[in-house]
Parts: structure tokens; sequence; C-alpha cells
């Protein structure tokens, strides 16, 4: 539950969504300059196309919004994948694929893929960008947790907010409720057995490894 949680988080853009928790999957963006039916036409064919593959998928085909205020508003949305295609993208037979788990202009954040591949193509990139939020997380995760054995030194990272501080615990409610008056910080998760005898927080007997955090 905690991986699952800590993936979904996001960077100066917005939200970055796994795929597998995304109410939206793919957002289709037609980039409409003078007559756009000819790309209007296209983008709805390969909506209808993602909708019969089974893919969770939103055509962006609204009037009065530029193609740039588009993108970033499905980027602060979190949506994994975006496609992109405009009047040359069509002349060329291709669409441009965006990726939200990459940064802005970093290599493999975008492709162009045959228009006639790209709805195979999807699952497969959906899949990378699970695995690479999942990595990210992970990392971060680990980067941002903190086992200590000494109560002073717990408290103190907690008052910091240091991250995950992961402690032997009692598990009882009012050792909690003493350490979130002393540090507004929860339980977050619980594993067993613990790994020493004793609370750090109470010194009472130890019965699981919990993580503490503050809300944020």
């Amino acid at each position: 539950m905690l991986g699952a949680l800590i993936m979904v988080h996001g960077d100066d853009r917005g939200l970055r969504i796994p795929p597998k928790m995304a109410p939206i999957e793919v957002v289709i963006v037609p980039i409409v300059r003078g007559d756009g039916t000819a790309v209007l036409d296209a983008a709805r064919g390969l909506f209808t196309a993602c909708k019969k593959a089974g893919l969770r998928v939103k055509l962006d085909d609204r009037e009065g919004q530029s193609p740039g205020f588009k993108f970033n508003e499905w980027d602060m949305r979190g949506v994994p994948l975006r496609i992109e295609l405009g009047a040359r993208d069509l002349e060329g037979g291709v669409a441009t694929l965006v990726r939200r788990d990459r940064a802005f202009k970093e290599e493999g954040q975008k492709r162009t893929v045959p228009l006639d591949a790209i709805v195979a193509a999807i699952p497969s990139v959906l899949d990378e960008i699970q695995a690479s939020l999942f990595a990210q997380a992970k990392a971060y995760l680990e980067s941002h947790t903190v086992s200590t054995g000494d109560r002073a030194e717990f408290l103190r990272l907690l008052e910091e907010r240091a991250g995950m501080i992961d402690i032997a615990w009692c598990e009882r409610p009012e050792c909690e409720a003493a350490i979130k008056e002393a540090t507004s910080a929860t339980s977050r998760n619980l594993r067993r057995p613990a790994r020493s005898a004793t609370c750090v927080a109470c010194g009472e007997p130890a019965t699981a490894q919990a993580y503490f955090a503050q809300s944020y």
C-alpha cells in the first residue's frame, strides 16, 4: 500500500499518475491551425481505435483553447501519455507520443510513431511508464527513509520532517497520540516482526516496525 501511495507524486508541472491508477491513460490533443478538418477526423479515428483496444482515452478537441494550454492542463492532471497530432504529422503518417514520467525535453520524453502502429505501441509504452514511476518512487522512498533506535533522534527527525522514520514500535494508541502531540507525525505502515524488543518512542515492548511521518 505504501508503495502504491508514494507512486502518486508530482513535479513542477503537476501530478504524475501511474498508468494502472490513472482514470485516463492516454489523451489525444489535435493541433489545429486553419482548416483542421483532416486533423480532427484523424484524431477522432485514433480515439475510436484506442477505445476499441480497451484503453482509457480522452480526446481533447475543445475549441477556444490553444494546444499549449491543453498540454499544460493534461500535464498538471498527470495523464501518463499524450498523443499530439498536427497537419505535418498527418502528412508524414505519424503522431507524437509524449510521456509524463519524463522531464521536459528529457531524452525519450517525445517520439514519433507511425499512425497505423500507434494503438499497438501504446500498451508497451504505458508498461514502461509504470515501471519508470515505480523505480523513481522506490528510489525516493529509500532516500527519504531513516531507521533509528534512539528516542531523541526519532523525535528530532520527525520535527525536522526528515522523511519516513522507521522504528520498533509498541502499536499502542496512547503512544501514537503522544508522538502526534509532540511532532504532528503518525504511523504510516507496519511490518512484523519488530527488530528490537522495546518501542523506540516509549520503551514498552515492541510488536512491529513502523514508519512515522507527518502528513503533507
